[in-house]
């Protein structure tokens, strides 16, 4: 006999949260990234495209710093998880400049295809770091 059909289940209360976290890093990173991404190619005309990129990083750094513990994740920003979360942004930022270095050694793509595809590495890393460091208290384990 087959099984009754079910209405889908209502995502639960930590399902919305992480939903939540993903859209609010969605606007805050979109935000960035797009800003940045915009600068990146622009300053391509002018400077190499690791300097560009280390530029617009520094100024990303600075606003995804300030809003991804309060708004993304709801947090309190303290100095110990602002510093934490801007050495972590650094390890990321390694990663990307090695792509930037790594499209340009094999290959001659275009600015914004050099920027396009270090967004896609980096971001996602930006948000596993940002919801570990920024995990609100009473979800952290005790121990």
């Amino acid at each position: 006999m087959a099984e009754p059909a079910t209405a889908p289940a209502r995502p639960t209360a930590p399902h919305r949260r992480n939903l939540g976290e993903v859209l609010r890093f969605l606007v805050v990173g979109g935000s960035n990234t797009l800003i940045t991404l915009v600068l990146f190619v622009l300053l391509q005309r002018w400077l190499s495209p690791a300097v560009a990129y280390t530029v617009v990083f520094a100024l990303g750094l600075v606003y995804t710093t300030a809003l991804t513990a309060t708004v993304v994740f709801g947090s309190r920003l303290t100095w110990r998880r602002a510093t934490a979360f801007v050495a972590w942004y650094l390890l990321v930022y390694c990663v990307g400049l090695l792509v930037v270095q790594g499209l340009h050694a094999f290959w001659d793509p275009s600015a914004l295809v050099t920027a396009v595809v270090t967004v896609v590495v980096t971001a996602p890393l930006n948000f596993l770091g940002g919801r570990v460091l920024f995990r609100p208290a009473a979800d952290q384990p005790r121990g």
